[in-house]
């Protein structure tokens, strides 16, 4: 146990050890942070789908019950516009690219007409 207590005291050990330490301590408290943030990250980007396509959904509800005689175009439109009142965050933070918007309205008009039995050509 001597032996132990010597090797300890030497000086040049003391500060390979406490270099050590802090290399671990800079690696654990990096793969912490990435993966808070990893984490967060993921739970924003969801939060903000999620809130999306609820507002094209809604747009194109709100859309249909003012007549569904309006047309698929129209309908489209009024969802998208009512998803970038509703929710201009969310597609700051997602930057939906060319078309992506008009995809995910079409599928919701086409989820709210099956609902209503009129199949809607592809």
């Amino acid at each position: 146990m001597e032996w132990l207590t010597t090797l300890l005291a030497m000086p040049e050990l003391q500060t390979a050890l406490i270099s050590l330490f802090g290399i671990l301590l800079t690696i654990f408290f990096k793969r912490a942070a990435g993966a808070l943030q990893a984490a967060t990250g993921i739970a924003i980007d969801e939060k903000h789908l999620r809130a999306l396509h609820s507002a094209i959904q809604s747009g194109v509800e709100a859309a249909l019950a003012e007549g569904p005689e309006a047309g698929l175009d129209m309908i489209k439109a009024h969802a998208i516009y009512h998803a970038q009142q509703s929710v201009p965050d969310a597609i700051e933070a997602l930057v939906p690219g060319d078309g992506v918007l008009d995809r995910i309205a079409v599928r919701y008009y086409r989820e709210a007409m099956a609902r209503v039995g009129v199949a809607v050509p592809a």
